[in-house]
């Protein structure tokens, strides 16, 4: 009679609520090195054969052996709440499992089938249903070539959901932010051509599709029924981000330059990476995976030691590298850890290597922007040391020329060398003067573009009202009896009237408009997108407005006036700027001839008949 109940002591009591329970303390194991037994045999096994797991997250490291585990479950419930224990590993080769639902065996893996698994999801999901009080025993055969790790918790449908949903979110913002990481890094390779953002694009995606096999997303959505390419992307995605990685370091932290061991350290971390790949494409799986476990911590523990002597050596940016190497040492040891059994199942161990990779990746990208704010502060520093170089060479040329002309007056017998001396200097400042004067778009007196700069833009304006079939219109403006002006008041009134004429009327411009001095008293205004109707209104407004503000000059106020031509339309050659100009200045000549103080357009067909 006290048998049921010893054995009802021994059995998992079923949860209810939101926490999830871990069945490991209550299982009991029996392994099977060569994997030939069936579970008849198992089934009738005395219980002195089985051991108790006695840890958390049931972990048998490496090794290749079948293991059998059992497990009592009793419902102590009112009700039956429809439970389900979830698998926490997916990369698990085989998974049986006995007793879920009557004579039914669920069979699952990442080396089997994906429509095989009862629940469609990535990790294998087997489902409970126990009715109130009944007590049930399942057995579970696990088999993998990689980490024996069940990785188990029970919990409600109810819960699972919910810690689905969760769970979902953080994939989601985890794949998000690499994916964010990738396409920005890209983007800056594109524009900069810099390889370092390539090899660090790369990485990113190495590393994501790493962890989307790793978590079973790519079982599920990439290659569901490829087996044989799912066991070899594991090592193979593992050891092409490293290999990226390297690349990346080996950039950024410019090894090409630094001292030949760190060459030789460089080069032999590539070549193991290359035979790690090598092994994952035609090699035996438990070898490649090792190897890419090996080599990860290798590549990390030397990207950390290296980044510390280049630290050490006065390369700045190597002390964030180096905090984003150790992230990524500690997170991958206690990912490998755990799949050894060496470190207890936690939702911590558990996503340590995502958490850390991201930390990691975050941490690259802050030192690649503290790296292009560096390169920006020497091109800076540079600038800077080449202004101060040129006004040295300047004062220099000046000092040169004044004592050629002291040497002049005072020798005269060197008066032909110290020329030619003085001539060629004359003549690099010449060719100076013209590099600056070819640089120079502005005119000195007024401050608006000069003519050379108008030829430029009225091309450029021209060609895209003709792409946009948008209207453009050309004014140009003279002052009225200028030379009256100058011969009353003087030269300094003039240049103040060309300088007030230039400040109201660009006041009345858009910012898109162009204003140019043409040359003497003419200024030449450039309005995109404006018909002829905006044209004439503007161009009276101009002149109304320059005829009620005279200029002020000294004690004077000297009366001003515009006389306007202006010719608008559709382009319908691209090239048709300068004879555009040559028709407003037509229009121009009309309106001095007709008293000045006036706007005139051009029409074609009132100036062919005059």
């Amino acid at each position: 009679m006290l048998l049921p109940v010893l054995a009802w002591a021994e059995s998992l009591p079923l949860p209810i609520g939101q926490t999830p329970v871990l069945p490991g303390p209550y299982m009991q194991v029996w392994q099977d090195p060569q994997g030939q037994t069936d579970f008849a045999q198992v089934s009738a096994l005395p219980d002195s054969a089985w051991r108790d797991v006695g840890r958390r997250d049931a972990s048998f490291g490496y090794g290749g052996s079948a293991y059998w585990l059992r497990l009592d479950l009793h419902n102590p419930h009112s009700r039956s709440f429809g439970w389900v224990l979830l698998i926490g590993n997916p990369l698990l080769d085989q998974l049986d499992a006995y007793g879920l639902d009557g004579e039914r065996v669920y069979r699952a893996g990442d080396q089997r089938p994906f429509d095989w698994r009862w629940v469609e999801h990535r990790q294998l999901v087997l489902p409970l249903n126990l009715e109130t009080g009944e007590t049930r025993r399942i057995w579970l055969r696990m088999q993998t070539d990689g980490s024996a790790n069940l990785s188990a918790s029970l919990m409600t449908r109810e819960a699972f959901d919910h810690q689905e949903q969760r769970s979902l979110l953080l994939q989601g913002l985890f794949f998000g932010a690499l994916l964010a990481m990738f396409i920005y890094n890209l983007s800056i390779f594109c524009i900069t051509r810099d390889r370092n953002y390539l090899w660090y694009s790369l990485f990113v995606a190495g590393f994501s599709l790493y962890q989307f096999i790793q978590l079973g997303f790519a079982l599920q959505w990439l290659w569901p029924n490829a087996m044989v390419w799912h066991q070899l992307s594991f090592p193979l995605s593992s050891a092409l981000a490293t290999l990226f990685g390297i690349h990346f370091t080996q950039g950024v932290l410019e090894l090409d330059k630094a001292p030949a061991p760190y060459r030789w350290v460089v080069q032999s971390l590539k070549a193991c990476t290359w035979l790690v790949v090598a092994m994952a494409l035609f090699g035996p799986y438990t070898p490649a995976l090792f190897g890419s476990f090996l080599l990860l911590v290798a590549c990390a523990v030397a990207a950390f030691l290296i980044t510390l002597l280049r630290w050490r050596a006065g390369f700045a940016a190597a002390r964030l590298f180096a905090l984003g190497w150790f992230v990524l040492i500690a997170a991958s040891l206690a990912s490998i850890l755990s799949g050894t059994g060496l470190l207890p199942y936690s939702l911590l161990t558990l996503h340590a290597q995502q958490i850390g990779g991201l930390i990691e990746m975050t941490v690259f990208s802050i030192a690649l922007a503290a790296r292009i704010r560096h390169i920006q502060e020497a091109k800076r520093q540079a600038q800077t040391q080449l202004i101060a170089q040129e006004r040295h060479l300047r004062a220099e040329q000046a000092r040169h020329l004044e004592l050629q002309t002291q040497i002049s007056e005072s020798l005269e017998q060197r008066v032909q060398e110290r020329t030619a001396t003085l001539q060629e200097t004359l003549h690099q400042l010449s060719n100076a003067n013209l590099r600056l004067a070819e640089l120079n778009r502005r005119d000195g007196l007024t401050g608006l573009f000069n003519r050379q700069t108008l030829s430029e833009e009225l091309t450029r304006a021209c060609a895209r009202a003709e792409r946009g079939k948008q209207s453009v219109a050309i004014l140009m403006l003279d002052l009225d009896h200028f030379k009256q002006v100058n011969d009353r008041y003087g030269h300094l009134a003039g240049d103040a009237c060309l300088r007030h004429a230039a400040q109201r009327i660009q006041q009345r411009l858009r910012s898109s408009d162009l204003l140019a001095r043409f040359g003497g008293e003419e200024f030449v205004a450039l309005l995109d997108n404006t018909s002829l109707d905006g044209a004439l209104d503007l161009a009276e407004q101009l002149r109304d407005d320059l005829a009620r503000h005279p200029c002020p000059y000294q004690q004077h106020s000297i009366p001003l006036s515009l006389s306007i031509g202006l010719h608008a339309g559709v382009p319908h050659d691209p090239s048709c700027g300068e004879h555009w100009l040559d028709l407003a200045d037509r229009a121009l000549y009309r309106a001095k001839a007709g008293g000045r103080n006036q706007v005139v357009s051009y029409e074609a067909k009132a100036f062919d008949g005059a």
